[in-house]
């Protein structure tokens, strides 16, 4: 059983959480927001987070240096020399094709480049909620969200992903093109979207899974012929050896930032190929899970809440400002429950605890309490 309308009455409870956590969020950044100093907070971490990763990717391409960026010890420098200090282990982690959406953030300054930035992920992640067939207080719930204001705070690509993600799983209308698109523009970020192929499949959706393929394979070629094969050889030979080894061997802060199965088994484990192995066993099932449910669900906003809940249970490399698409699982799981309906209450809860996700696996991760996964999974089950 489903709600009949885009609303249920616990929404508004869910939007007044979130409009207090906004408050809070804000008031955590007013006196590190007082500290800055060029590019940098008081304490040497870079305004916007990761964001400079793009900035300097795309400034680089600007200057006709687009085969220093998967040369990340390269990339490091010249990010010293942008901000003034070093900045830590820095990666631009995404393939060669990014690039041709990243560049022409280097024509502007550091600032409005992150505003720019910050407006497209939201104007996306909006516009894929409502594409999707949330209501305008559930998509008010995933903009104020912890994962999304998260994702502004570290200037990352969550909610752009999320978005796209949206996009394509979007009931179709008429022509696949829209959604073959930002299927294609998510292979910037795969791991995001590593369930859409088995989706379509089983809606037989044939020209959205032949479009994509061609939208792809242009951006590819296109990449390939303006910044050259060695940014392809380098990112493959350089930059993802790198990111695995720091993903599987690496310690800091981003261990405690990762809600994945695989981060849950390094930390209980401390082996992290053995984490990486067992994630990959474990990935198994869900698929099985995920596939059959595809199958037998016939109300399309819950097999888009399969895919979204699945998806974060499969990819080893999902961070906290990534789970918008968990948020937005939780509210489909929450049409299924009509007012009064048996298991309400205990959804409605549930629901608060899945949208407080991002800020609290820092917490369970830091006291070895690693059950982000645990809560994903009964997400998806609920769905």
């Amino acid at each position: 059983m489903s709600v009949p309308s885009q609303r249920h009455p616990f929404h508004i409870a869910l939007l007044g959480l979130c409009l207090v956590h906004l408050a809070w969020f804000a008031w955590q950044q007013v006196e590190p927001t007082l500290g800055i100093a060029g590019l940098l907070y008081a304490n040497g971490t870079p305004v916007g987070g990761d964001f400079v990763n793009l900035w300097s990717a795309a400034r680089l391409v600007l200057e006709g240096r687009a085969e220093d960026i998967y040369r990340y010890k390269t990339l490091m420098a010249y990010q010293v020399g942008l901000t003034g200090a070093p900045i830590g282990v820095r990666f631009w982690a995404y393939p060669p094709h990014s690039l041709l959406l990243a560049w022409p953030f280097g024509l502007v300054g550091f600032y409005p480049a992150l505003a720019l930035w910050s407006l497209l992920g939201l104007a996306v992640l909006g516009y894929g909620c409502r594409r999707l067939g949330l209501g305008a207080m559930e998509t008010a719930i995933i903009l104020l969200s912890p994962a999304c204001l998260l994702c502004l705070f570290y200037g990352q690509t969550g909610n752009l992903a999320t978005g796209l993600l949206l996009l394509a799983l979007a009931p179709r209308l008429g022509r696949e093109g829209g959604a073959a698109t930002a299927a294609a523009l998510l292979t910037m970020k795969p791991q995001m979207g590593l369930l859409l192929p088995l989706f379509w499949l089983v809606e037989r959706r044939w020209r959205a899974i032949l479009l994509t393929s061609a939208v792809t394979l242009v951006l590819v070629g296109l990449a390939w012929l303006v910044f050259g094969s060695i940014v392809w050889s380098d990112y493959v030979g350089v930059t993802l050896p790198g990111l695995s080894l720091l993903e599987r061997h690496g310690t800091g802060p981003f261990m405690l930032m990762i809600p994945s199965v695989f981060m849950a088994l390094r930390i209980l484990t401390g082996d992290g190929d053995l984490a990486l192995m067992l994630h990959l066993a474990l990935a198994v099932p869900v698929v099985l899970l995920a596939g059959w449910r595809l199958r037998s669900v016939q109300e399309p906003m819950r097999r888009a809440g399969v895919v979204l809940a699945g998806t974060a249970l499969l990819t080893p490399y999902l961070h906290n400002y990534d789970l918008t698409m968990v948020a937005v699982a939780a509210l489909v799981a929450l049409r299924r429950f009509a007012p009064g309906q048996r298991g309400e209450l205990a959804v409605c809860v549930f629901s608060v605890l899945v949208l407080a996700l991002p800020q609290m696996v820092v917490g369970l991760n830091l006291v070895g309490l690693p059950i982000s996964p645990f809560v994903i999974l009964v997400l998806l089950l609920l769905i």
